[in-house]
C-alpha cells in the first residue's frame, strides 16, 4: 500500500470509533483488520497517526486517540457520501493525496507487485 491509503486506512478506521471519545489504539487496529481483512503493522499506525496529527484530523490523549473538530468534520463529509468501504477508502485516500500523502508506489494486494492501472503509478 502506498502513504496515502495506509494514513486513509488509519484514518477511516479512527473515524468509526473516535469521534466522541479517545480510543485506544487496540480499537483501531479492531476496525482496520474489518475495513482491510488484515491488521496494521505497528509502524503504520505509528506514522499514519503521526501523519494525522501534523495534518489536525486527530489528537493523542496520552495512548488514546481522538478525531479533533477538524477530522470530525472532514470524516462527516467524507462518509456521509454513498458507497461501498472501499469507495470511502478511495475517497479519503484521494482526498489525502492532496494533502501531500505518498501515492507514487502503489501494489496491488492480490499480487504484491506495482499495479500499472493503480492512481499514482506511471
Amino acid at each position: 500500500m502506498t502513504e496515502a491509503q495506509t494514513y486513509s486506512w488509519i484514518f477511516y478506521s479512527a473515524s468509526a470509533v473516535a469521534q466522541e471519545e479517545a480510543v485506544k489504539i487496540r480499537e483501531i487496529e479492531s476496525v482496520a483488520d474489518g475495513i482491510n481483512h488484515a491488521i496494521p503493522t505497528q509502524k503504520e499506525l505509528s506514522n499514519s497517526i503521526k501523519w494525522l496529527q501534523s495534518k489536525c484530523l486527530i489528537s493523542k490523549q496520552g495512548k488514546k486517540v481522538i478525531l479533533t473538530d477538524e477530522g470530525r468534520s472532514f470524516a462527516s463529509e467524507i462518509t456521509g457520501k454513498p458507497g461501498s468501504t472501499l469507495k470511502t477508502w478511495n475517497r479519503i485516500t484521494s482526498a489525502f493525496q492532496k494533502l501531500g500523502a505518498d501515492n507514487t508506489t502503489n501494489l496491488n494486494c492480490n499480487t504484491m507487485e506495482a499495479d500499472p492501472d493503480a492512481v499514482g503509478n506511471g
